[in-house]
């Protein structure tokens, strides 16, 4: 009979959502919204607002970004505010022929926040010669190097020493440890901190003295 067909065609209905009920909840999941868009959602038609939605609902990638940047502009306003870091160029100027001094070496310290001592101990190590640091905060240098050069320290330095590697950030500062004795950089502004290198001897730049006594020996 008719009933007798229709009792057996939900039974095999059943049966094929029973294997296939993972596939069948996507289903059901994604035709809800159409529906409710269409009765109203029992609100006359009104947009559903998305702080209403469930822990389980699916939000769309540009309103979570957006979600994202509104919770940073409301808990920490000034990491949406962020200023370019602008680097000073480096005034250098010849001291007879084997002399090289770094004219604003105080001002590119002090435009760092570090201390003329510890960018002056990076320098002596990268350049491998010595270098001394008068009254008036002007680094020399014994050798001749060209601005290019100078400028190439200071952006490792920066890298190495002042550039945030969590926010790509230039306002940190260097805080030694005493119980370790290791430096750390902390950032003024996502709060990361990590452990950096001592500056040492051990990786600096090759010269045509290190190339001329490895060849010797």
């Amino acid at each position: 009979s008719a009933a007798m067909a229709d009792d057996e065609v939900d039974q095999v209905t059943d049966e094929v959502e029973d294997l296939d009920l993972g596939m069948d909840k996507k289903k059901k999941k994604s035709k809800k919204p159409k529906e409710e868009e269409e009765s109203g959602g029992g609100r006359s038609g009104a947009a559903a607002d998305p702080k209403d939605k469930g822990p389980n609902d699916i939000y769309p990638y540009a309103e979570i970004l957006q979600r994202v940047y509104d919770s940073i502009s409301e808990k920490n306003p000034e990491l949406m505010g962020g200023k370019k870091f602008t680097m000073i160029p480096p005034q250098v100027a010849r001291e007879g022929s084997k002399k090289t001094v770094f004219v604003n070496f105080k001002e590119m310290s002090k435009k760092m926040h570090r201390t003329m001592e510890h960018v002056m101990s990076y320098f002596n190590a990268e350049l491998g010669v010595p270098c001394s640091l008068d009254p008036e905060g002007k680094l020399t240098f014994k050798g001749r190097f060209t601005p290019k050069q100078i400028e190439s320290v200071v952006r490792k330095y920066m890298l190495a020493y002042v550039q945030c590697q969590m926010c790509k950030n230039y306002d940190s500062k260097l805080v030694k440890d005493s119980m370790t004795r290791l430096t750390f950089l902390e950032c003024n502004r996502c709060g990361a901190r990590m452990s950096v290198q001592n500056v040492e001897k051990g990786f600096h730049a090759t010269n045509r003295a290190d190339r001329k006594a490895a060849k010797n020996a």
